[in-house]
C-alpha cells in the first residue's frame, strides 16, 4: 500500500515539473514574439509607447493609466503628448534629425535620436532588453529637466493611443 502511494507521489510529481517547464517554455516564446514584433516596428519607424509608469519630479515612480500620454514614430515624424512625456498638453510633432540603432552584446536594442519641433528640441534615448517589448525612455530637453518614463513598444496599427487634434 506504502509503495502505491509513492508511486503515485512520485508520478504526481512528475507531471507537474514536465507542465511547469512547458509553461516557462510557452512565456519564452511569446516574449521572444512580442520582441521581434517591436523591433519590427522599430525598424519600419512606425510604433508607439504609452506611458506605463513614470518619474515623478521628486523621483518616486508613479504609475500612468491615461493613453493620452505617450510618444510615438511615424515614418519620418515623432509625436510627442503629455505633461509626462513633452512637459506641456499639446501633441507635439517633431523632426528627427538623427536616428541611431544599435544591438548591444547582450541583445538590448539602443535607439538615439535627436528630435526638434515647435515647442520640444530633445535627445530621445530608448532602450529595449530582449525577451519581450518593455522599454525605457529618457527624453532629454534642451531646456528644463529629462523626464523618464516605461512602457510597451507596440507596432501603431496594434496601439490604442489617444491623439488630441491640433497637432503644433
Amino acid at each position: 500500500m506504502k509503495r502505491i502511494f509513492f508511486l503515485i507521489g512520485i508520478v504526481c510529481i512528475t507531471l507537474s515539473v514536465s507542465f511547469a517547464q512547458n509553461k516557462k517554455a510557452e512565456k519564452e516564446a511569446a516574449a521572444k514574439a512580442q520582441f521581434e514584433k517591436a523591433v519590427a516596428a522599430i525598424e519600419a519607424k512606425d510604433f508607439v509607447i504609452i506611458v506605463d509608469s513614470y518619474e515623478a519630479g521628486n523621483g518616486i515612480i508613479e504609475t500612468n493609466t491615461d493613453v493620452a500620454n505617450f510618444i510615438s514614430y511615424e515614418t519620418e515624424f515623432v509625436f510627442m503628448q503629455g505633461a509626462i512625456v513633452a512637459g506641456n498638453g499639446y501633441t507635439n510633432k517633431l523632426s528627427v534629425s538623427d536616428f541611431k540603432q544599435v544591438v548591444d552584446k547582450k541583445g538590448t536594442v539602443k535607439i538615439e535620436m535627436q528630435c526638434k519641433g515647435s515647442f520640444v528640441t530633445a535627445k530621445v534615448e530608448i532602450s529595449m532588453k530582449s525577451g519581450g517589448n518593455y522599454a525605457d525612455v529618457i527624453i532629454t530637453p534642451s531646456k528644463g529637466d529629462a523626464k523618464r518614463f516605461s512602457g510597451e513598444i507596440i507596432p501603431r496599427a496594434e496601439s490604442k493611443y489617444f491623439k488630441r487634434p491640433g497637432v503644433v
